[in-house]
């Protein structure tokens, strides 16, 4: 048998086609390394390589280890419970079809299918491809924002940044000099990244409909900023602080820049601090303001929680029918403990909180740091919307706009929150294969020696 029969029968075990001519190279280069050993020991070329090809093993049994090793996985504990979240999202839908006469039903459907579809496709494609257009994508998303398609945003930012982080080189500086003598100098991927980043926090604010979308955008950078700093081990401390003592004086800024403005007046000045203050506080204390439209659907809230059986609908149908949390999807949650009990949502947050752990441990498993940082932004952004919408809900939370993912009624965020999740799939799908296509060539030998000595 020679080099490339040894090759052929090899590779017709691995089923992944593109990692294929990778392990094909390295299993020739591998053997070429022992042939060359014992010519210098005195066999002829043909008897050398005839040896070390016998000294690999059955090329069967390496073939169907290595197939082992390096095939695409499927997360199935995730898919399984974003399949069991949808469906709560569908007896939702049921149930608000069964109470309105609206067509929630089919709508949901649609917006299934249509997501289904699209994240299938997401699913097989090469996540890392869209590193290199981490530009093109920043574009995409500023330009949705100018078209009023602020949904898909927050994730197409997110991808965007990821890739400039990824990419971040702490070498690559700019000096300005002056008579041949540094003033300073600064990094160019840093005023890159900061300054995109700003830009993109201040399109949020001005073009989309809410500020509680530039709010969720901003965390996510700074939570991916975080764990950047943090694994970098380089002064985490003093560049932590750095970052959140800027942001703060930066929010403290903003604060007066929307104030001030009305602010002509002692008068409007406090009308300013007011409704603030009203907003916040009628959030968890809705009784104190029953006659604002936030303490009126707080009241609401406390009396589906008061009313509300184990299992089953709540007594008071007027209560739990309510039109302002019926018909409004930000109040789904509040809404299904008034129709289905608590028990059966205490199942729901339970469902929600094990995704939330899945997809930490799925970004501290992801050795690819692009795919890494995509499971931190793309998480986060589920994570907010989840906990934020249900702490909202039971009065324990500021009012928002935020809706609950995959439970609310269909809409585009809907799509969004599928294809996001398919994205954090494709990562995990490649989780082995990218941890062989990164190792160098010492290691994978290491990992091919094993395999040969498993055989």
């Amino acid at each position: 048998m020679n080099i490339k029969n040894f090759l052929e029968i090899v590779c017709n075990e691995i089923k992944y086609k593109p990692i294929k001519q990778e392990i094909s190279q390295e299993i020739e280069s591998h053997i070429k390394e022992i042939k060359e050993d014992y010519i210098e020991c005195g066999m002829k070329e043909q008897e050398a390589e005839e040896k070390a090809i016998e000294q690999m093993g059955n090329a069967e049994e390496i073939g169907k280890e290595l197939n082992k090793i390096h095939k695409p996985k499927l997360d199935w504990k995730l898919l399984i419970l974003l399949i069991i979240l949808i469906g709560f999202g569908t007896i939702n839908a049921i149930l608000k079809q069964s109470a309105t006469g609206n067509p929630y039903i089919s709508k949901t459907i649609i917006y299934i299918l249509i997501g289904f579809v699209l994240g299938i496709g997401i699913y097989f494609f090469d996540y890392r491809k869209m590193k290199k257009y981490s530009g093109l994508i920043y574009i995409f998303a500023s330009a949705s924002m100018i078209f009023s398609l602020w949904e898909i945003a927050i994730p197409l930012y997110t991808i965007a940044f990821v890739g400039y982080i990824v990419n971040y080189n702490k070498n690559k500086f700019v000096e300005l000099k002056i008579d041949n003598k540094q003033i300073f100098a600064i990094n160019k991927d840093l005023t890159k990244i900061t300054t995109l980043s700003i830009i993109s926090l201040i399109i949020m604010l001005l073009l989309s409909t809410t500020i509680t979308n530039a709010i969720i955008l901003g965390s996510i950078y700074l939570v991916i900023i975080t764990v950047k700093i943090i694994q970098s081990k380089e002064k985490c401390v003093k560049r932590l602080i750095t970052i959140y003592g800027g942001i703060i004086m930066c929010l403290t800024v903003l604060l007066l820049c929307l104030i001030l403005p009305n602010s002509y007046s002692a008068e409007r000045l406090n009308s300013s601090f007011t409704y603030l203050t009203e907003r916040f506080i009628s959030s968890f204390k809705p009784e104190l303001y029953p006659e604002s439209s936030r303490g009126y659907t707080g009241m609401i809230q406390n009396e589906i929680l008061h009313n509300a059986k184990l299992v089953g609908e709540a007594e008071k149908d007027e209560i739990s029918n309510a039109n302002i949390v019926e018909e409004s999807e930000h109040f789904t949650f509040i809404y299904l403990i008034g129709k289905i009990g608590i028990l059966p949502t205490i199942m729901l947050v339970i469902v929600i909180l094990l995704i939330c752990i899945k997809i930490v441990t799925n970004a501290k498993d992801i050795k690819d740091q692009y795919g890494k940082y995509l499971i931190i932004g793309l998480g986060t952004f589920y994570i907010i919307q989840s906990i934020a919408n249900i702490l909202m809900n039971i009065n324990m939370g500021i009012k928002t706009s935020i809706i609950l993912p995959f439970v609310s009624d269909a809409d585009v965020y809907y799509i969004i929150n599928i294809l996001c999740m398919a994205v954090i799939l494709s990562v995990y799908r490649r989780k082995d294969i990218n941890l062989y296509e990164t190792k160098s060539n010492k290691e994978r030998f290491i990992k091919i020696n094993t395999v040969y000595k498993e055989v």
